[in-house]
Order: C-alpha cells, then structure tokens, then sequence
C-alpha cells in the first residue's frame, strides 16, 4: 500500500504542493510546520500535525514545500532521511518528454512542459506554467518560478533562483546561487553568486 505523504511546509506554496500531489494522486497525511500557533488546525481539510522533525518519526512520504531554496535544502538536511523517503510531486497537466530525469524531492507543478533529455535535480522547484526545453540540466535546490521559459540545452546551477517570467536563451549557463530578476531576458552566461536584472539581462550584485 502507498504510503501517506507529508508536506513539510503550511504556507503558501505548501498549499499548491497539497493541490498538486492530490491531483496526482497522493493521500496526504499532514502538514509539518515549526510554527506551533498553527498545529492542530487545517488548511483545506488537512491536518498540521506538528513539527517538521515529526519527519524522522513517521512512516511516510515527504515533500518539503518551502519556496526559498536555502530554507528548502536547510530543512531536507536537517532531516536526514533516505532520498527513497521523499516523493516526486508531478501535476497530472504536466507535460514530460521522454528521457526526463527528474530526481525525489522535486515538485513540478500545473501546465509545466519539460521537454526530452532533460535533468532535473533534486528537491527543484518548477512552478506554474514554466517551460525547459531539450536537454537542459537544473541542478539541487533551484527554483523556476512561474511562466519562465528556458530554450534548449540551458544549465542552471544548485540553489539558483530564476523569477516569474524570465527567458532564457539556448545554451546559457547560470552559475550556482545565482538570483534572476523577474522579467528578465538572459541572452549571456552568468557566473556563481549573481544577481541578474533586465533586457538584456545585466549583473547588478555579486555575492560576498
């Protein structure tokens, strides 16, 4: 029998992720927050059950749905589960091509297309309606927010952050940590720890 899931996280994007692993199928069990005000309540009829270490105790599936990347991967590393512990959430109106790689802790929300030979790291967030094409490579801890569009053969590094309605060309590579401003058009690489604003797209910050 499949296991329960457990969605760590009960804030805005936990309750996307709730709506996306129902629709695909998942019997969610409860949410996991630190914040005790919320504990015993629930949020569209399902319970927050208690802390996020409550993962280490309970026999089920997780998601840790928290949008900040470094938040994200803190959490996953505190907990210290197996990656067979953590589910791959994937939206029934998805589209994958073949040969898609798309590793557990992933969330790949409504209307994504992700097409052929392309990999997707773990515990990444592909949000509403964003579009990777061929043979990209997304690597752990990013986030693609909603409706951004990447052509083919595009990387992006660990812990990179890409912001609503950005384009990228072919054959970009964007570095690890990297922050790309919403709207923004990226037409060049873009090296570790950048932020990244406009059309075309420029460094305005490093990190450090």
């Amino acid at each position: 029998m499949r296991k329960k899931l457990y969605i760590v996280g009960a804030g805005g994007h936990g309750q996307v992720v709730l709506n996306c692993a129902q629709e695909a199928g998942f019997e969610v069990g409860g949410f996991l927050d630190d914040n005790e005000i919320l504990w015993g309540k629930s949020i569209q009829g399902i319970e927050i059950v208690g802390r996020v270490l409550l993962a280490k105790e309970i026999d089920g599936l997780f998601v840790v749905a928290i949008g900040d990347n470094f938040k994200r991967k803190k959490i996953v590393e505190s907990l210290m589960l197996d990656d067979g512990k953590f589910a791959t959430i994937i939206h029934p109106k998805a589209i994958i091509g073949s040969n898609v790689v798309i590793l557990p802790g992933s969330m790949i929300l409504g209307g994504v297309v992700i097409n052929t030979s392309t990999f997707i790291g773990r515990h990444t967030i592909l949000n509403t309606s964003s579009s990777i094409d061929h043979h990209n490579s997304i690597a752990d801890f990013v986030h693609i927010a909603p409706g951004v569009h990447t052509g083919g053969s595009v990387s992006v590094g660990e812990l990179s952050f890409i912001g609503i309605g950005a384009a990228v060309i072919n054959n970009i590579k964007i570095g690890k940590e990297v922050v790309i401003g919403a709207g923004s058009v990226l037409i060049n690489d873009v090296p570790d720890c950048a932020t990244v604003v406009g059309n075309p797209g420029r460094i305005v910050k490093m990190k450090g």
